[in-house]
């Protein structure tokens, strides 16, 4: 092959790793894109005590007023998961200017998973330690025992991909409203990672092994 052969293999050879590598790059965000999200990793105490979560890395999704994307954010949804043991820990906060409102007359503190009529966690739910379980955050805060910061709960759940619905009722614009993120049987996407298969710990020997 002549040295101008040689050199325009390689040219369109580089220009074909080239174009590859582009079509990856532009297919990634795409790709990203389709995929649910996932909840952090880890755990949390229900006990109406939420200092233990943290507020940029578990947040999960926006609570808009009725349901409504098109409405006003009148609470946020965070989420943590664990592995071991399977179960979704759940934490909802209302906005810094908008009150929770316990409705003394229904249940209107949950998360349901896949339909709003499969509910996994409630303020019926109770807080023994074992999911699922409860908990109002702020109770009384403001002297009101019907007002509320948000809650907590915890649930189990299989790996797999689903929706998750979480709702709350808020004291907003002089008049009860409902906070949830999305409308019935409408909610973002979940996608719950599977269970990691067990590591063997690395030994001394082990490694030396490697080397033989």
């Amino acid at each position: 092959m002549s040295f101008y052969a040689e050199k325009g293999v390689r040219v369109v050879r580089l220009l074909l790793t080239s174009a590859a590598f582009v079509a990856v790059a532009l297919l990634l965000p795409a790709v990203a894109a389709a995929l649910p999200p996932q909840p952090a990793l880890g755990t949390a105490v229900v006990d109406g005590q939420y200092a233990e979560w943290n507020l940029t890395t578990d947040f999960f999704a926006d609570m808009y007023r009725a349901g409504d994307p098109t409405k006003k954010t009148e609470s946020k949804l965070y989420l943590r998961f664990d592995c071991r043991t399977r179960v979704m820990y759940a934490l909802v906060l209302v906005e810094p200017d908008v009150v929770g409102y316990i409705d003394t007359g229904a249940t209107t503190a949950w998360i349901a998973v896949g339909a709003q009529h499969t509910k996994v966690a409630g303020e019926e739910s109770g807080d023994d330690g074992i999911p699922p379980d409860f908990a109002w955050i702020g109770r009384g805060y403001d002297g009101n025992p019907l007002h509320v910061r948000g809650f907590e709960a915890s649930f189990y759940i299989m790996p797999g991909t689903t929706i998750i619905l979480a709702h709350i009722n808020v004291w907003d614009d002089a008049e009860d409203q409902t906070s949830s993120t999305g409308y019935p049987g409408v909610g973002p996407r979940l996608e719950i990672p599977q269970i990691p298969s067990a590591v063997e710990p690395a030994t001394f020997g082990a490694i030396k092994a490697l080397y033989r």
